[in-house]
């Protein structure tokens, strides 16, 4: 009897040459060039990562070797595009939008700096990414640092290929760096009710458009404790102004991505009379409740880009003179600051706030006046 030929199969491409591949091997080609191309259309997230791993391409063929494995074995381009794309579609389907521009980022610095410096990212020492990032760890924040290492180090665990982020000498030049800069994260100054009365003594007897939808914003951020993706993502039929209590809406958070934990708000009665004045004013019955406005004063049909409550709280910081200026988080971490004060528990908070965990409420707290804590009390008390 014949023995079986267990040499690789071999298939003939279309000009009949052969190429001596396995049936894994043409099935990994075929499938990396289906879905490849999909990555370089500018329109997608990932295109500029793609493109700069494309420029490998001039350096290596898809045949060579570029990188070593978590388990030691030779890994080739081809492989290592596979794998990207495969990762990519993950990705598209797993994470927010924002999340991906982010990680997106963060990855194109990465090889852009590697070709700067003629290193192949696939396959980097230790040292070679301290050098790299040295520049980076001279300009950035710890926090800013810690992002960008998280970004590549998901790159190399998603290729299964050696990740310079799991080195220890690379972790202590990070601990070292957040050492000499200091490693907390800056928090976004906190919004109170004194400031936001003093807008509505400013503003709310006015006719302007701009004026009348700030204290709009301003008012929701604050009481309904929300972030500045929320507040440019209402709707109209978020809000139930017929209700008792005002309430609103809130479909989806940063970390709920399918809307599973949707809730409802509650918000002043104030706040119900300034978003009927704004609704009478701009003449808006449907669609989003926050607008931009155009150059002649006239009410955006569109959805408000993030930046539009950057420009609100900019606005405000300068009415009310504030030497450190608000940010869109600001009436989130405000409000928050706000409900500690006045006693809530930490749970009552996360559940109001839509936090996942309750060590969140004290973080956002931890600026809280120092006056307002229990120790101010006990001291009054103990003299």
């Amino acid at each position: 009897m014949e023995k079986p030929n267990n040499s690789p199969i071999i298939y003939t491409n279309s000009q009949g040459l052969s190429d001596n591949l396995t049936v894994t091997e043409i099935r990994n080609q075929r499938e990396l060039a289906s879905i490849y191309d999909k990555f370089r259309d500018p329109s997608t997230p990932f295109s500029t990562l793609v493109v700069e791993v494309d420029r490998m391409g001039s350096e290596f063929r898809n045949t060579d070797i570029v990188a070593t494995s978590t388990i030691g074995n030779d890994v080739s381009l081809h492989d290592v595009k596979l794998a990207l794309v495969r990762w990519l579609e993950i990705i598209n389907n797993k994470y927010a939008e924002n999340t991906i521009k982010s990680l997106n980022y963060d990855l194109t610095i990465y090889i852009d700096l590697c070709h700067k410096h003629q290193l192949n990212p696939f396959n980097i020492s230790c040292r070679e990414f301290i050098s790299l990032s040295e520049q980076r760890r001279g300009e950035c924040k710890p926090a800013t640092m810690a992002r960008w290492c998280n970004s590549v180090s998901k790159f190399y665990q998603a290729l299964n290929i050696i990740n310079p982020m799991q080195d220890e000498l690379v972790k202590s030049v990070f601990i070292k760096h957040r050492k000499d800069k200091g490693g907390g994260q800056g928090q976004a100054r906190g919004m109170t009710f004194e400031q936001l009365d003093t807008m509505y003594d400013m503003l709310s007897e006015s006719d302007s458009l701009a004026d009348i939808r700030d204290l709009v914003a301003l008012s929701l951020m604050l009481e309904c404790l929300m972030r500045r993706a929320e507040l440019v993502s209402i709707e109209i039929q978020h809000i139930n102004l017929e209700s008792e209590t005002p309430l609103l809406y809130i479909s989806r958070s940063k970390t709920d991505q399918d809307g599973s934990d949707a809730t409802y708000v509650p918000f002043s009665e104030r706040t119900r009379r300034i978003i009927e004045h704004w609704l009478n004013l701009s003449g808006i019955t449907t669609g989003y409740l926050l607008r931009g406005l155009t150059k002649y004063g006239k009410v955006r049909s569109t959805k408000p880009a993030p930046d539009l409550i950057n420009k609100i709280t900019k606005r405000a910081s300068e009415l009310l003179g504030l030497d450190v200026y608000l940010t869109g988080h600001s009436g989130r971490v405000g409000g928050i600051q706000e409900l500690v004060a006045d006693g809530h528990s930490n749970i009552a908070i996360q559940l109001n706030a839509r936090l996942k965990t309750p060590a969140m409420v004290a973080r956002y707290a931890r600026e809280i006046n120092a006056a307002t804590l229990p120790m101010s009390e006990f001291l009054k008390r103990n003299k």
